[in-house]
């Protein structure tokens, strides 16, 4: 029971972070992807930052030991084809619904009317992987058994790949986040119609993750709930025992914390981009489906698997930006 109080704590403070920072808003999500407004690009290389800086300090500490996220591949055409495919279809959802894993919960919890629609999507989508993700795994454990032990032995982290060391791999992270917010305060200045800096609410989701580390000794990461429910929905068809609830607990906790916080902070009546219904639907699948093919979300790979120095990490939200993009300028 603690450890499931400590999983609502933390999701609590992340969804508060959330709602404070504003990266939450549809307007926000689509405008990024559209390449119109940074305010959720500043947010999260921040959070990204400030969330490198955490797991350094936990692995070198003692305290934690926060691996970097694995490879997501199924031998489609290359090492990391699940990252790219996964992260493509989780920017197209994200430009699609003006939502992510996470900032959907937020959304729903502030009443937001299209959120709960991609919800159900987002839930379908975790439904469908809980049975294709297991078949795709006994699949390619079939076809390359090296792949069962490859996790043990092939290079995973930036550091590895490149052979410089921790400190200066992260010294080179800071740096480059720094410098890509400059560029994106020069190419669109902060909107005024945010509460809060986005530079401060990427601060706020930092210490979400440092108090995510504090609290469970795990980085933040949403997606993985949806799953969860996946599993449930098939252990109950199958009679089978289902996963544990952590992760859920996590999730109902950011719609806790976000409409507590929600009492006190402006929240921004912005109801999204008129998405459709089956837009919406369709959109939460993609992007949840994406997510667990990808082996992360924006949260999973971007706040906190780069934070890891994650090469796949970097792999997936390049993808995820990228099918976002794409998307963005097609619809337009």
């Amino acid at each position: 029971m603690a450890s499931l109080a400590l999983s609502a704590a933390s999701g609590a403070i992340f969804g508060s972070a959330l709602t404070a920072s504003g990266v939450y808003s549809p307007s926000v999500i689509v405008s990024q992807m559209g390449l119109s407004n940074f305010h959720m690009l500043k947010s999260f290389l921040a959070a990204s930052a400030c969330s490198a800086l955490v797991v350094v300090g936990a692995n070198r500490s003692g305290y934690a030991r926060l691996a970097p996220r694995t490879d997501s591949s199924y031998g489609w055409f290359m090492r990391y084809d699940a990252n790219v495919v996964g992260g493509l279809l989780q920017g197209i959802g994200m430009t699609l619904t003006g939502a992510c894993p996470g900032t959907v919960l937020v959304q729903m919890a502030l009443g937001i009317q299209s959120a709960w629609r991609v919800a159900v999507g987002g839930v379908l989508g975790g439904i469908v992987f809980a049975k294709i993700g297991d078949a795709l795994n006994q699949q390619r454990q079939q076809t390359t058994p090296a792949a069962a032990t490859d996790k043990g032995t092939a290079s995973h982290t930036v550091q590895e790949k490149t052979g410089l060391s921790t400190t200066s791999v992260v010294f080179i992270y800071e740096a480059l986040c720094v410098l890509m917010i400059i560029a994106a305060n020069h190419l669109a200045p902060p909107a005024q119609n945010h509460w809060l800096n986005p530079i401060l609410g990427g601060f706020l989701i930092g210490v979400a993750q440092a108090t995510s580390v504090l609290f469970t000794r795990k980085t933040l990461g949403v997606s993985t709930a949806y799953l969860d429910i996946g599993r449930y929905f098939w252990s109950i068809l199958e009679g089978k025992a289902g996963p544990g609830l952590s992760n859920v607990i996590f999730a109902g906790g950011i719609m806790a914390g976000s409409k507590i916080i929600s009492q006190y902070v402006p929240i921004s009546a912005d109801s999204g981009p008129g998405t459709s219904p089956a837009a919406a639907l369709a959109g939460g699948f993609a992007m949840i489906f994406g997510a667990r093919l990808a082996g992360g979300c924006t949260s999973g790979h971007g706040i906190s698997g780069m934070a890891t120095m994650s090469f796949s990490s970097f792999i997936t939200v390049a993808s995820m930006f990228g099918g976002g993009i794409a998307a963005a300028f097609l619809i337009r």
